[in-house]
């Protein structure tokens, strides 16, 4: 998930000194928080309007053969998906405020949110995969009918091509990122909690 990125960048690379005061830190976590749930909820925004743009195709276009419908419907289903984490993820980022409040509990809640989001970004992710080339192959079936074999086959091979870049590259790199992130959080987190039970 992209949701952490304003408050994975006021962490970064912020070393606490012995007089850094703790209400200054927590305000500049909250006015970037602030940022943080605006951006998952346009987010959100956009990804609705995706599906309702999918919805729409499906009803307008007069397709000659069922499976585009059921491809469209796939797809519906795993944006739809996608919509309903984005969601939840920036109504639990919006109604929980007082993690802040206190550096254990925000650590506690980054790591419970950093299980989370390895789950997703490697089972649900892959069965995610396994859908959308499901929809391709169904879409292609209306394709075949309406391109030459030569121009088909070439898309058949970009979108398997790409299909593994996104899989062994850039998946790979957005999880092993998005960690690297989550534990400076924590790290720093740790290192305030320490700072502040030492006075």
């Amino acid at each position: 998930m992209k949701g952490f990125d304003e408050i994975q960048q006021l962490w970064q690379g912020q070393k606490p000194e012995p007089n850094v005061s703790f209400e200054t830190i927590l305000q500049h976590i909250k006015s970037h928080r602030t940022a943080l749930t605006k951006k998952l909820f346009w987010q959100s925004v956009a990804v609705g309007t995706a599906v309702l743009t999918a919805l729409w195709i499906c009803i307008v276009v007069d397709f000659s053969t069922w499976t585009t419908y059921l491809a469209l419907a796939i797809m519906v289903g795993c944006i739809g998906y996608y919509f309903a984490n984005q969601l939840n993820d920036y109504k639990d980022i919006s109604r929980n405020r007082h993690l802040l409040s206190k550096p254990q509990d925000y650590i506690n809640y980054l790591r419970a949110f950093q299980q989370k989001r390895n789950r997703f970004n490697t089972r649900s992710y892959v069965v995610y995969e396994i859908c959308i080339a499901v929809a391709f192959a169904l879409y292609g079936i209306e394709m075949y009918f309406i391109l030459p074999f030569w121009t088909l086959a070439g898309i058949f091979i970009f979108v398997v091509f790409w299909f593994l870049i996104c899989h062994f590259v850039f998946m790979k790199q957005y999880i092993k990122h998005e960690n690297m992130r989550i534990e400076e959080m924590i790290g720093n987190l740790e290192r305030i909690k320490g700072q502040f039970r030492d006075r």
